[in-house]
């Protein structure tokens, strides 16, 4: 019979440990979505690059997708609200701590999109309000990118 070492007990409870830790920087609810479904998007500050962690202030989102018209894949369109403003209808709800939320009733609707424009990435912002260009906390991915989460195609 072999016995567990100290070292081994340690290092396997270092693995439990880290994977048990790990948090997502969105989740949506649902998981999988279409443009014309509702989605609620819960952001989580201990996640991605912790740009609000411990952030005690109100919570706006900044959002846009990218479509197949988009020239790039980073490139934005059909923004809603500007970035840094305090706009009462970007504002996030409080979901717990460290935690916000935010629903789009229809994402096609909610952004003014043609039908003949295909919807492929809802791409998403959680930020602080009152703010100008790079002096706005702003919680993004691990590398400090912006969150694209996918769009289902048509059925």
């Amino acid at each position: 019979m072999t016995r567990l070492r100290p070292k081994n007990f340690l290092w396997l409870f270092t693995i439990i440990l880290i994977s048990g830790c790990s948090y997502d920087v969105v989740k949506t609810e649902p998981e999988s979505f279409d443009d014309k479904s509702p989605v609620t998007i819960f952001a989580n500050a201990n996640g991605g690059n912790k740009g609000l962690l411990n952030f005690n202030g109100p919570v706006y989102v900044h959002l846009g997708l990218i479509t197949d018209s988009s020239i790039n894949p980073n490139h934005w369109r059909y923004v809603k609200f500007s970035w840094g403003s305090e706009d009462e209808q970007a504002r996030a709800k409080p979901a717990g701590n460290n935690k916000w939320s935010y629903t789009i009733p229809n994402i096609r609707s909610f952004f003014g999109v043609p039908e003949k424009e295909k919807i492929l990435q809802l791409a998403v912002l959680f930020r602080q309000g009152g703010c100008i260009d790079t002096f706005c906390l702003a919680l993004r991915n691990v590398d400090r990118t912006d969150i694209f989460l996918p769009v289902k195609g048509e059925k």
